[in-house]
């Protein structure tokens, strides 16, 4: 039937992190290749940033991040980072006269179609969703 699509296929990634040096590392690569074939660069780039941001927030808030899942359908992109603390993100004006800093949940705001965060566990996930091109 013309002008009829079919449902978009649902793909899923999980990856376990750890509290280590190179866990953000690993999830930018593992983003990056399960994006391979989004034709659009700059959303790829925009995704790694994104991943890049919440893996680090919860390395430097938390305990450290527990896993990373990304979920594509329907034209969209879901990044999740879950960590063992229950405390809510707690965004922070970027550029304050306290210190460096700021710019993680800023950038996932202006980045992302939208964010947010939900208790998982005895912790959280926080997470936020992207539009990925046909």
């Amino acid at each position: 039937m013309s002008g009829v699509r079919p449902p978009s296929a649902r793909q899923a990634l999980r990856l376990p992190l750890a509290d280590r040096s190179g866990a953000a590392a690993e999830a930018r690569a593992a983003t990056a290749r399960f994006l391979a074939d989004v034709a659009d660069r700059e959303t790829v780039r925009d995704a790694v940033l994104l991943v890049s941001e919440l893996v680090g927030n919860a390395q430097r808030h938390t305990a450290g991040p527990g896993a990373l899942l990304l979920v594509r359908a329907d034209g969209a992109l879901r990044i999740e980072v879950s960590d063992a603390s229950p405390r809510p993100p707690t965004p922070r004006a970027p550029y304050t006269s306290n210190g460096a800093g700021g710019l993680g949940l800023y950038l996932v705001d202006r980045l992302s179609r939208r964010w947010g965060w939900h208790a998982l566990g005895p912790g959280k996930a926080v997470w936020c969703e992207l539009r990925i091109p046909p």
